[in-house]
């Protein structure tokens, strides 16, 4: 009997949220599960600010930043439905991560973006859309002069629970040519250098000795219950 091989990532069109695409990503976002309430602002409102927000005041947080340049993500599509959502923005935009628990912060790393969160709906996952958006947001973060894109996924052991995927796997930023920096309760920063301006010298920080991973590893999929601790 031939082994199936597993399929590559669906051919779909990836375009940054914009004004005009905002109504794609609230039907993307719409139906059970974190997405519609989260709206992709935890790592945007520190402390208390998420609860006092609201997910009214989350959902107007987002569509006021899909007003203006960079866009603050990319919405994959299948013909002209969305199927898929990466979040990536300059680092300083995410005033939680100096102070997780989770992400290695340095504050030395110049011109630094980062990759948040990944949706795609249950009925589209296991189709490779994670390892586009992904590819999609590193030529969006170049294109708009960052010069390292950091990312901080889940490192899970087998095939755990779709829903805490959400900020993509380990294994689909190495993939994509990331090297883990650092790790802070078990969760790697993964860091990909994207090319100072010119006439500057920035090093690429050497990659940390991995701990033992997984030779299997879940589909990011999309949050569907409440944030972990940051």
């Amino acid at each position: 009997m031939t082994k199936q091989q597993r399929p590559g990532p669906t051919p779909v069109g990836v375009h940054p949220l914009a004004p005009e695409r905002w109504p794609d990503l609230q039907r993307l976002f719409a139906g059970p599960g974190d997405q519609s309430r989260c709206w992709c602002a935890w790592w945007r409102l520190p402390g208390k600010d998420f609860d006092t927000a609201r997910v009214a005041g989350r959902r107007d947080l987002m569509a006021e930043r899909a007003g203006r340049a960079p866009a603050p993500g990319l919405l994959a599509y299948d013909g002209d439905v969305p199927v898929g959502w990466v979040a990536v923005a300059p680092r300083p935009e995410y005033p939680r991560i100096p102070r997780s628990a989770v992400a290695a912060y340095d504050e030395g790393i110049p011109g630094c973006w980062s990759v948040t969160c990944f949706y795609v709906p249950l009925g589209r996952r296991g189709q490779g859309l994670t390892t586009v958006l992904l590819a999609a947001a590193v030529g969006h973060a170049r294109a708009h002069g960052a010069q390292f894109l950091e990312g901080y996924p889940v490192d899970p052991a087998g095939r755990g629970s779709s829903s805490a995927m959400y900020p993509g796997t380990l294994g689909v930023f190495l993939r994509a040519g990331f090297a883990e920096v650092a790790r802070r309760r078990g969760r790697p920063t993964v860091r990909m250098a994207l090319g100072p301006p010119s006439g500057t010298d920035v090093a690429r920080p050497s990659p940390v000795p991995p701990e033992t991973r997984p030779t299997k590893e879940p589909d990011a999929a999309g949050p569907d219950q409440p944030r972990p601790r940051a």
